[in-house]
């Protein structure tokens, strides 16, 4: 019998194939592992007030995975024994090898206690995320939070008592009503417009808006008090109010090579990017910064003092009426027409320099440069009531002041859009431009506003 003979040089090398090998696939169930076994939770996180549900609640949902990618998402509303899914989605995996899915997810989550059969009282926002890892026994990882809510679906009671009989396009008016219950803001919705409202000074409950109504306003679409409350709950008790008409009114200036040569470089600020001639530029400045400049008035309106500043009818400075409220102005050059603007004010001039005084009692909210405007002063008046004087040559006061009717503010000018030395003026009520004829008019006021406060 012959011994079986062996090669005893090729046993290292075999031993150090198998020693390679073995560190080859410990190495694939090492990257395996932490690749399919990874142990990183998903993360969860929900934008806005969370806690209060009102009669409709939605949330703006996101949650991410960055590592083995999001597998399944389930958001439940839990009260008492009652249990009811809001939302569930499910996430495939795009790649097997490497293990790749669904990073993140953003979207809507809507909580309807009345569809969902809750009452009014504590319950849970309950979200689920599980991701593709293979860990704790291939179920993946889980993140679970739970956010306690208050239902509350009864909204604030609200009542009007009285308001204005008759409103006209471009004027203004007030109504009184009680408000009920927890309230965030109060206030009348006049066509789409939110008018806030203020406590009546001495009546628990009571409250008052000033509303205006836009000069090209054809009818009353929408007339209602308001209240909303921290669940977004809104009362509302809608009335009516009698519309009356007014004529346009038109008119026609006449831009000269003169008038573009003087005012242009004025505006050189505003002009940095603009190229053209001078009428281009005018037509940029006319339409562009005109409306620029009237949303920076209607933001510096949007806060108002609670407390009623003004007494009695609003002074009038004396001088000529230049122009109406509401003129529909054409412009013409070389006698050809080139634009068209409404003037949201009344030109009163007198002599070179006048001087300009409050119209009411009133707290400065803005003194400066203003574009087409010039050289404006805003007074806030209380209860929404504002005042604005334009294209003064000066002024002797300063935003935050308090100044009182008759007091100067300064004096008339032309800095702005203005050909002659003149006060622009303005009433607005909430950063809605008015008519301020009804302010100047004694009968008016009593009537039509101080009758309601009483």
């Amino acid at each position: 019998m012959r011994r079986r003979r062996y090669n005893k040089k090729s046993l290292p090398g075999k031993k150090f194939i198998l020693v390679i090998g073995i560190v080859i696939v410990l190495a694939v169930l090492v990257v395996a592992f932490f690749l399919y076994f990874e142990r990183e939770r998903p993360t969860v996180s929900i934008d806005g007030n969370v806690d209060l549900v009102g009669l409709q609640k939605k949330y703006r949902l996101a949650v991410a995975d960055r590592e083995s990618g999001l597998k399944l998402l389930e958001v439940k509303v839990r009260q008492g024994d009652l249990q009811k899914e809001v939302r569930s989605k499910s996430f495939a995996r795009d790649e097997t090898f490497p293990p790749e899915g669904t990073e993140t997810w953003e979207g809507t989550v809507t909580v309807d206690p009345r569809k969902l059969g809750l009452k009014d009282g504590p319950a849970e926002l309950m979200v689920r995320v599980r991701d593709h890892s293979m860990w704790s026994f291939f179920r993946g990882n889980l993140t679970q939070k739970v956010y306690p809510l208050t239902i509350d679906t009864d909204p604030p009671k609200v009542s009007r008592m009285s308001s204005s009989r008759y409103i006209k396009p471009g004027g203004s008016g007030i109504v009184v009503y009680t408000v009920k219950g927890e309230f965030l803001e109060h206030g009348v919705r006049l066509n789409g417009f939110f008018h806030p409202g203020s406590p009546m000074p001495g009546r628990q409950g009571q409250y008052v808006a000033m509303i205006g109504l836009p000069y090209d306003a054809v009818n009353i679409e929408e007339l209602r008090v308001e209240a909303r409350d921290g669940a977004g709950n809104v009362g509302k008790a809608r009335f009516g109010i009698v519309l009356k008409k007014v004529a346009e009114k038109h008119d026609r200036i006449t831009i000269p090579d003169s008038f573009l040569d003087w005012k242009i470089p004025e505006f050189s600020p505003y002009l940095e990017e603009v190229g053209g001639d001078n009428l281009e530029k005018f037509l940029y400045i006319n339409e562009t910064v005109r409306q620029d400049n009237n949303r920076r008035i209607k933001k510096i309106c949007d806060n108002h003092a609670d407390e009623r500043y003004w007494e009695g009818r609003f002074l009038r400075m004396a001088g000529k009426r230049m122009s109406r409220f509401a003129d529909q102005r054409t412009y013409l050059y070389d006698g050809e027409e080139m634009d068209n603007q409404v003037h949201l004010g009344i030109d009163l001039a007198s002599f070179r320099h006048a001087d300009v005084e409050a119209s009411n009692h009133g707290r400065i909210r803005f003194a400066d440069n203003l574009g087409i405007y010039g050289n404006t002063v805003i007074i806030d008046h209380g209860l929404g009531v504002f005042s604005l004087y334009s294209h003064l040559s000066n002024m002797v006061v300063n935003s935050g002041d308090f100044v009182k009717k008759g007091e100067k503010i300064g004096a008339t000018g032309t800095t702005g859009m203005a050909g002659g030395d003149h006060l622009h003026f303005s009433m607005l009520i909430n950063g809605i431009f008015v008519d301020p004829v009804e302010w100047w008019d004694e009968h008016w006021i009593e009537v039509s506003i101080l009758s309601y406060l009483r």
